[in-house]
C-alpha cells in the first residue's frame, strides 16, 4: 500500500519532534508559537512543556524546549481555506 499525503506528513512531523527534543528557544519566541503569554503559562503549569534558566548568570533568560513548544502549537485556522480536509476540528 503507497503511502498516503496524510502519512508522509506523520512522519515528517515526528522527525521534526525527534530533532527538535535537544533545543530550546525564548520565551518570546515560544509565545508566538503558542499564541499567547497566558496560553505559555499555563502549558508550563500543566507541565507539558519543559523550561529551564542556564546556571551561571541572574540576568539570563528563560529557554523553552523546541518539541514540547511544537507539541502545542495552537492550530491556525486558515489552513482550512487552503485544504479542509488537513483541519479536523474537535
Amino acid at each position: 500500500m503507497p503511502p498516503t499525503v496524510v502519512s508522509i506528513m506523520a512522519l515528517k512531523y515526528r522527525s521534526l519532534l525527534i530533532i527538535a527534543e535537544n533545543m530550546y528557544v525564548s520565551q518570546k519566541k515560544a509565545v508566538k508559537f503558542v499564541k499567547g503569554e497566558k496560553r505559555l503559562q499555563r502549558l508550563v503549569d500543566e507541565g507539558r512543556i519543559r523550561y529551564d534558566k542556564p546556571f551561571g548568570a541572574s540576568n539570563t533568560m528563560w529557554r523553552y524546549n523546541l518539541a514540547d513548544i511544537l507539541k502545542n502549537v495552537k492550530t491556525d485556522f486558515r489552513l482550512s481555506e487552503i485544504d479542509p480536509e488537513i483541519v479536523v476540528s474537535g
